[in-house]
């Protein structure tokens, strides 16, 4: 019975032992919990081990299958415990086997005594692997050559969302790590939103105690490899953080990529344009303006030419935080202006902004084609940029959707004062549909082609569009037969309408709408030309959509409910003073 009783003992002791490691299982496989397994097991695996083991080796596997940017640099390559060596020996007939540095640093190879080349570059490894098989081997020709790179863990740390022990290889730079270490996008790097992460002071502390300042921004900006370094055993990355308002150097002006930067030290003119991305145009640049303000003192300014900043000591000038970088532009006169039509070559020129003419740019595109419609033509202004002030942010931190995030010719603030006034719900639709439309400049192209007319200056982004002249009349609106009617010389508008069909049932005004200015005028008796629009509007009052229309009723139900509301507090008036009267005419007869 006692013996029984042991072994029930045991029993119980081993499955509750067993049930333990298997219920914490799942949190250290990462399995997910499955309804219906009082474990939290993988339906997929019998064995939790084989889980564990499966996905080890898939991520060992796929970190030593990373891509490499090419072949290693023999004296740049440290060698270190995992890596494996092919050796090439005589007495074997050309067979390699592999060799491992252990983790004492020492490599065993075949018939001679281990080599200690942990540290070594590899160009030292070989050196002295090379003697020791030489020596071994005389008269006999020998190779070792580097088959696989070894797997090691870095550790991250600092304003990262996902700090930590990352596994890289001898070929793993900066930028790989914290690639993984910012990966997770749920996170904030940071909890305190007045900080941010500093990608330019970034420290790498080494094993032996020294340490390396990275400066990754300039990496992302220019390329430069050096300022992304490779990585090696045991390395600690640290993210430091600093406060833009008091950390921050900030450039302007014919740079790629203007905006705040954090301070780094040692900072230069010629370095804080490099990790801005270099001057966008040398040949429009003239000035270089650093300002520098002091709580206690004036306000310093400096300026030096570009030749002096590029190739003399002034580029080494040295930097502060909170100062001030502006790159000017030699001239803001430079543009383009694009032609669209019936011209001989259509395209996009070279214009002074504010000095060439309209006339110049129809002479630039080899002049107007024989079937231009002259009176069709006209010239875009494009739209103009969001009246918001917001501060300008650098590259990094600046969402792609947000640089091309422009308004139309409308303003905010004219938006804003139009709901302050008087006007009905359809006016003010109307007047902004008007005002987003319209970016065309008022021009009479006819007087102008003829010299007749003062001459159009344009600016940069300017579009000048030549229709052709088709020699027809387009009649839209309440007409039976809508649509192009053929061009008749000294015709006016009832001609047309009677070729559309005649007028509709709800027909109502009519005007001409003219081309090119889109002017517009009551129909009369006047001649139609070619190209121009006649409209017929319709009598009901209904808007263009179900929406807008739903909103125009309920606007017409609120006026109405106004209405009797006013009166009835007239009647409701007129009623309480005719009882006042009635009393008192009451009281004097009595």
């Amino acid at each position: 019975l006692m013996t029984n009783r042991k072994c029930s003992l045991t029993t119980v002791f081993v499955f509750g032992l067993v049930t333990g490691v298997l219920a914490s299982f799942p949190i250290i496989a990462g399995a997910q919990t499955v309804t219906g397994n009082p474990y939290g097991l993988s339906e997929l695996f019998d064995n939790p081990m084989e889980e564990l083991q499966r996905r080890l080796t898939s991520a060992a596997f796929n970190n030593a299958m990373l891509p490499m940017e090419g072949a290693v640099d023999p004296d740049e390559y440290t060698v270190g415990p995992g890596d494996i060596f092919a050796v090439s020996l005589p007495t074997l007939r050309g067979v390699s086997p592999e060799s491992v540095v252990g983790a004492d640093g020492r490599l065993l190879l075949p018939d001679v005594e281990p080599v200690y080349v942990g540290g070594l570059t590899l160009t030292d490894a070989r050196t002295v692997i090379l003697k020791r098989l030489k020596e071994a081997f005389q008269n006999s020709s020998v190779e070792i050559v580097l088959v696989q790179t070894r797997q090691f863990y870095v550790h991250v740390s600092g304003a990262v969302p996902s700090p930590g022990r990352k596994l890289a290889l001898p070929v793993s730079r900066v930028s790989t790590i914290l690639e993984a270490a910012f990966a997770d996008t749920t996170r904030a790097p940071l909890s305190n939103r007045d900080l941010r992460p500093s990608l330019r002071n970034i420290q790498v502390i080494h094993v032996d105690g020294s340490e390396s300042s990275v400066d990754l921004l300039r990496y992302f900006a220019s390329g430069d490899t050096n300022a992304n370094p490779y990585l090696r055993d045991g390395d600690v990355i640290y993210v430091a953080a600093f406060d833009p308002a008091f950390e921050s150097i900030y450039i302007d002006g014919a740079v790629l990529f203007p905006g705040p930067y954090d301070y780094r030290a040692g900072d230069t003119i010629t370095e804080l344009v490099r990790v801005a991305g270099g001057i966008s145009a040398e040949s429009a640049v003239d000035k270089i303006r650093i300002r520098r303000e002091d709580d206690d003192g004036p306000v310093m300014i400096r300026e030096f030419d570009l030749a002096d900043v590029l190739e003399g000591e002034a580029g080494q000038f040295p930097l502060q935080p909170r100062d001030h970088i502006s790159i000017a532009r030699l001239r803001d006169i430079l543009g383009s202006a694009s032609v669209e039509g019936m011209v001989n070559h259509p395209g996009t020129y070279p214009i002074k902004d504010g000095i060439t003419t309209l006339s110049e740019l129809v002479e630039k595109s080899g002049g107007l084609r024989s079937e231009a419609l002259l009176r069709g033509a006209y010239l875009e202004r494009r739209a103009l940029p969001d009246a918001i002030d917001e501060k300008r942010r650098s590259m990094f931190d600046t969402p792609l959707s947000e640089i091309f995030n422009t308004m139309s010719a409308d303003s905010t603030e004219i938006m804003q004062r139009l709901r302050m006034t008087d006007l009905d719900f359809l006016s003010r639709t109307y007047f902004a549909l008007e005002v987003r439309m319209q970016n065309r400049v008022s021009i009479d192209f006819e007087s102008i082609v003829a010299g007749s007319s003062e001459p159009v200056v344009l600016r940069d982004g300017d579009r000048l569009v030549v229709p052709r002249d088709d020699k027809t009349v387009y009649v839209v609106g309440q007409i039976r037969r809508p649509g192009f009617i053929g061009l008749r010389e000294g015709k006016n508008g009832s001609y047309y309408i009677d070729a559309a069909g005649g007028l509709g049932d709800f027909a109502n005004q009519m005007v001409i709408i003219h081309p090119g200015t889109s002017a517009v005028e009551q129909l009369e008796d006047q001649e139609i030309r070619s190209g121009d629009t006649i409209f017929i509007d319709r009598k009901t009052d209904i808007a263009e959509n179900s929406e807008l229309q739903k909103l125009v009723s309920e606007q017409e139900r609120a006026r109405s409910d106004a209405r009797i509301r006013t009166m009835q507090t007239v009647l409701q008036s007129v009623t309480t003073l005719a009882s006042v009267i009635a009393i008192i005419v009451s009281i004097r007869r009595n």
